[in-house]
């Protein structure tokens, strides 16, 4: 089942993603989404985002540098977990 929402970019341009998932990182206080714009039924592969995810307002934001190595390494163990479901 593909789960898809409406998030604004960072200049408040409404786009449709599929939400892979949704994760939160205490450190930080924030919740990030990996998410795909799924733009192309025919291919197999589809480029994977992650960004910062504001609730309150939907948008999705960049990861600031200093957070980018913590929140890709907490993507990649949430992932694994998945696929071992």
């Amino acid at each position: 089942m593909k789960n898809f929402m409406i998030v604004k970019d960072e200049n408040g341009t409404e786009i449709k993603v599929e939400v892979l998932f949704s994760f939160g990182v205490e450190e930080y206080k924030k919740n990030y989404i990996a998410y795909t714009l799924n733009d192309d039924d025919l291919s197999a592969t589809a480029t994977v985002f992650i960004s910062e995810l504001d609730s309150e307002t939907s948008k999705i934001l960049s990861i600031p540098f200093e957070e980018k190595e913590f929140v890709l390494k907490t993507y990649e163990e949430v992932k694994k977990m998945i696929m071992e479901d």
